[in-house]
């Protein structure tokens, strides 16, 4: 096992953690939700009983009883989405990354 096999080894590495990372946030994404709601109307899969994301996210900030806890709710749906757009280009530094070093390490010698 040489530098190549521990080349290749990191570069996977890195691209399973980059690939963990966007999947592990993209729940907080309000562009995924607003995408999958889009795709939702569009197949025709709207119903009172599955409503789309855009809507899941609106009706848990309605829920709250008072109007601070709907503020609160917004605010941490806000920060959510910042947070999974900061992680998103983390995610793909990390992949890029992992391809690069894969790369080298697969052509190397």
């Amino acid at each position: 096992m040489g530098t190549k096999f521990w080349l290749m080894v990191s570069g996977a590495a890195l691209i399973l953690i980059g690939v963990l990372i966007r999947w592990k946030t993209a729940r907080y994404d309000l562009k995924d939700a607003a995408i999958d709601s889009a795709w939702t109307l569009a197949r025709g899969r709207r119903t009172a009983e599955n409503p789309t994301a855009l809507e899941a996210k609106f009706n848990a900030i309605r829920s709250q009883p008072t109007w601070t806890g709907k503020a609160t709710s917004a605010a941490g749906t806000a920060a959510g989405h910042v947070a999974a757009q900061v992680l998103g280009i983390v995610a793909l530094v990390l992949v890029l990354a992992g391809l690069a070093l894969g790369g080298f390490g697969f052509f190397w010698g």
